[in-house]
């Protein structure tokens, strides 16, 4: 069972995004289409565990001293979560497109362009791709706004989700088995890793300037994200739909594939435990947990 202040930040962000996206179309001229859109659109970002967007909540709490009572949602650290849930959104609808997963069932409903056909799918993806940095470039701060938004570039670009997709793409129909360790590394840093390591990072550059502390939070945003996708491949031999909530394949492949499964959950305990050692210095238990959540989580 989930702790109380997990459900409060998780709520929060749920009516964070439900009230960014309802002021937005309120704002546009109205018609059966757009309701369509908007639809659409609130429906893919439904439901959802938000780790990322509760991950840079919780590092922000933990470098300025604040509390979730503490912050509105206009408020620029807000956005910032919201830019993070949308693209995090977007890349899901992408992912489950006839063209690329093919998948028709995510978070126990159906996928997106299951739903809403797979033209209002790649609209959503557009609109949820753009809505991100749109909301960005609202934030008060026009550096922290630059900063943020180069890091957010850079996680979903060429050198992020855009290489991850291309990669992917090509090594499910050449056999992802055949892949060394070091290339899958190579493969899901520019995607899973990518985002967290910007929910992780995001904040950081503003309230410290501290080398080594910068260089505990790069391995430890880049060991959880290699714990969150062992974890994705371990559940995808021993998830179900039930508990899941998404398709999954009951086969061994990625990580699965190279370590087998037994070593796989060896490898995902050492990652964890390997993971909070980083962030010891923060002396923050709400960071462990979403740590620790990581490993336990079985969707």
């Amino acid at each position: 069972m989930l702790p109380t202040w997990y459900i409060d930040y998780k709520n929060f962000i749920d009516e964070s995004i439900k009230g960014y996206l309802n002021t937005y179309f309120a704002s546009q001229t109205s018609s059966q289409w757009l309701e369509k859109l908007k639809e659409a659109s609130l429906y893919a970002c439904n439901w959802g565990k938000r780790i990322r967007a509760i991950l840079a909540l919780e590092f922000f709490f933990a470098f300025s001293w604040k509390t979730l009572w503490d912050i509105k949602q206009n408020d620029d650290v807000v956005k910032f979560a919201i830019a993070l849930e949308l693209i995090h959104a977007y890349s899901l609808v992408h992912d489950d497109l006839p063209a690329m997963d093919n998948d028709d069932f995510r978070r126990w409903e159906p996928t997106t362009w299951k739903a809403y056909w797979e033209y209002t799918a790649i609209l959503v993806w557009d609109l949820l791709n753009s809505l991100a940095f749109e909301i960005i470039s609202e934030i008060n701060n026009s550096d922290l706004s630059k900063k943020l938004s180069k890091l957010l570039r850079r996680s979903i670009g060429f050198f992020g989700m855009v290489w991850w997709q291309m990669e992917d793409m090509h090594y499910e129909e050449e056999n992802s088995k055949n892949l060394s360790f070091e290339q899958l590394k190579s493969l899901h840093s520019k995607k899973t890793w990518a985002l967290i390591k910007t929910s992780v990072l995001g904040w950081f550059y503003i309230f410290w300037n501290n080398v080594e502390k910068e260089q505990n939070l790069e391995i430890y945003s880049e060991k959880i994200g290699f714990a969150f996708q062992l974890k994705d491949d371990i559940l995808d031999v021993e998830g179900s739909l039930e508990t899941t909530w998404k398709s999954v394949w009951w086969e061994e492949k990625w990580f699965v594939s190279v370590f087998w499964l037994e070593e796989s959950k060896k490898n995902l305990d050492n990652l964890i435990s390997e993971s909070t050692s980083e962030i010891n210095f923060l002396n923050s238990e709400k960071l462990n947990f979403l740590t620790e959540y990581i490993k336990k989580r079985e969707k």
